[in-house]
């Protein structure tokens, strides 16, 4: 039984988003790219022509095996030839697939989307790994433990989307594509610099260590990132610089710190080590935490107090326990699989 389509298309485009199909069929040259890609942002009307012919097959997880059904390699046509809608609509979707990766969906569905994604991507560590990533502009990206980063490049800026956990950015200077960090409910934007993000459960720690990056809230955009025409953040924002650590929290960021050598400590875990000056054993086992599947608790309030220092593998937390019992009077009791109970080792008569 034959299938019938109702379709209400504006008559001025459709011409020519018919030969542009016929094109994409055959394969388009860099040159006709750009012009595919400019008549698109012309008019709402185009997008939404070119969707329309899209939207006569309605299966849009048929991608795949349509573009088996209709190659990209060019073809005679016998017989009766179909209606054209028909015809144009069965080589859009073979043709998406090769072109998706230049245009943002948004363009197609007629959203007024101002920029073309070029390249989207996302980057994870599991608990206790870390991993070093290079993009195509050979900005570097260091992910510590359990962290995950979703990277979109458009036309006028790069895209970071902090998900979870912590990560250090080398910025390849570009002044035209800045760098913008989405973390929690702040705006951490770079040209070319260097910073540290962490993550946590109600703030986001910063720590510039080459250059200067802004910041703002989240909430100064009044629309989405990729959605917006100006992508640099006023140069009256909030600076941090090279050597400053701050904590950012909705609506209000402040320098915390710029000592030289607790911001060593802070970014130890680059170099795979943990560095503990003083702090209490009850920060020292949350920040350990991250680094392992265990969960632990502590035998009473006054061990938690316990200051610990030194130098220790994030690899070897074994290694790190058996330094509490041995040099900081700690018992450590192995309760489960996955809990460990820390308590004060009684004092000798």
């Amino acid at each position: 039984m034959s299938k019938v389509v109702g379709i209400n298309i504006n008559k001025e485009p459709i011409d020519e988003a018919s030969v542009w199909i016929t094109r994409l069929d055959r394969g388009l040259s860099n040159k006709e790219l750009s012009e595919l890609k400019a008549w698109l942002q012309v008019s709402p009307t185009h997008a939404e022509t070119f969707m329309q012919l899209v939207e006569l097959w309605d299966k849009m997880e048929s991608l795949s095996q349509l573009s088996e059904l209709f190659p990209r390699k060019p073809h005679n046509v016998t017989g009766k030839k179909a209606p054209i809608l028909a015809w144009a609509a069965s080589f859009v979707f073979a043709s998406l697939i090769s072109v998706a990766l230049w245009f943002n969906a948004d363009i197609f569905l007629g959203q007024n989307t101002t920029q073309i994604v070029q390249f989207n991507n996302e980057y994870e560590t599991k608990i206790g790994e870390q991993s070093t990533f290079f993009l195509q502009d050979k900005t570097q990206i260091t992910l510590n433990t359990n962290s995950l980063v979703k990277v979109t490049y458009t036309d006028k800026q790069r895209v970071f989307e902090l998900l979870r956990g912590e990560m250090h950015v080398v910025v390849a200077h570009n002044k035209q594509k800045p760098l913008s960090v989405y973390a929690g409910s702040n705006i951490i934007q770079a040209v070319g610099t260097a910073f540290n993000v962490e993550l946590g459960a109600g703030e986001v720690e910063l720590i510039v260590t080459d250059g200067k990056v802004l910041v703002t809230d989240i909430n100064s955009q009044s629309v989405a990132p990729l959605k917006l025409k100006n992508v640099h953040l006023s140069p009256q924002s909030f600076a941090v610089n090279k050597g400053q650590k701050a904590q950012l929290q909705a609506r209000n960021t402040n320098i915390i710190g710029n000592d030289e050598t607790k911001q060593a400590s802070d970014l130890a875990w680059q170099q795979g080590n943990l560095i503990f000056r003083g702090e209490s054993l009850f920060e020292a086992m949350q920040e350990v935490a991250r680094y392992t599947n265990y969960e632990f608790d502590f035998g009473d309030e006054d061990i938690k107090k316990q200051q610990i220092a030194g130098l220790f593998k994030t690899s070897d937390i074994s290694g790190f326990l058996s330094a509490l019992e041995s040099n900081f009077d700690v018992i450590v009791k192995k309760m489960s699989n996955n809990k460990i109970r820390l308590s004060k080792k009684p004092q000798s008569d």
